[in-house]
């Protein structure tokens, strides 16, 4: 029932947009370990950064296509900045091997399943650790959702999210996103995109990134907006603007996740460039 709700014009238009290029980072072996869970009849694979001493958890949703290999550079921050960072291969993964049975539509269903049982995975792993969910493009659209968006129409908030972290969103999708979409929204959430991002069919207009920001109850509501960014920021590492983002992301994650006065009074005192804009509300 939930494929009917997705346009599938939409998301087909969509797709190259939304798909990250394959980039092998040399790192990710040395930084991340895989291990394997089983969710219901099939197998998910995890790839999990460890710090020496977790103090929370990031659940990263990678973008359609993709896998953590592209965001090596991203989730290696994250997790020597203390956070156990667990992202599962989704089943339109590039690198997933069971892709041709699955399109953008029969995935989303999929993807959530995956996003709560990694969850669940480093629940059990890092017990009692403060949790956010972070994601690129379609990654971000199962982000918002643990964090209580669309929960009127497909309920899958995660009441254990403290904050919701965004490269990106897919955009508009046409038949699942309505005038409500973000109004259940409300645990801290930042947004992070760029005057280029645009995605052709779902956010021709890069403004459009901004829905979660805008349209959610206020308070703790960030979003970050560089001039000469585009959709593929958070797996372009070469990127001049991408320190800067990552840099944010981590004063964000350890303000909203684990209460750390030092990055509240550093978001707090975040302001915007000429290069780009940081907004509240």
């Amino acid at each position: 029932m939930t494929e009917r709700l997705l346009h599938r014009r939409a998301l087909l238009t969509g797709a190259l947009a939304l798909a990250v290029t394959p980039v092998v980072a040399p790192s990710l072996a040395r930084a991340a370990a895989t291990t394997t869970i089983n969710v219901g009849d099939r197998e998910l694979a995890l790839t999990v950064f460890r710090p020496a001493a977790p103090k929370g958890v990031i659940v990263f949703s990678h973008g359609a296509g993709g896998s953590a290999e592209n965001y090596a550079a991203l989730l290696e921050a994250w997790s020597q900045a203390g956070f156990l960072v667990v992202a599962p291969l989704h089943v339109d993964s590039l690198k997933h091997p069971r892709k041709s049975a699955y399109t953008l539509q029969s995935a989303f269903p999929v993807r959530l399943a995956d996003v709560g049982a990694a969850a669940g995975w480093a629940a059990s792993e890092a017990p009692g650790l403060p949790l956010a969910y972070a994601g690129h493009s379609y990654g971000s659209l199962m982000s918002l959702m643990r964090g209580g968006a669309l929960e009127t129409m497909i309920p899958a908030r995660d009441p254990k999210a403290k904050a919701v972290l965004c490269f990106s969103s897919p955009g508009t999708i046409q038949g699942l996103m309505g005038p409500a979409t973000f109004q259940t929204l409300n645990v801290p959430t930042l947004m992070l995109t760029g005057e280029q991002d645009v995605v052709p069919g779902m956010a021709p207009d890069w403004r459009a990134h901004l829905r979660a920001f805008e349209e959610s109850p206020a308070g703790d509501k960030y979003a970050w907006i560089c001039k000469s960014v585009d959709h593929g920021l958070a797996h372009h590492p070469e990127n001049p603007a991408f320190p800067q983002a990552v840099a944010l992301s981590i004063t964000f994650l350890k303000a909203a996740v684990l209460g750390d006065a030092e990055a509240r009074t550093a978001l707090a005192a975040q302001t915007s460039t000429a290069a780009t804009e940081f907004r509240r509300r």
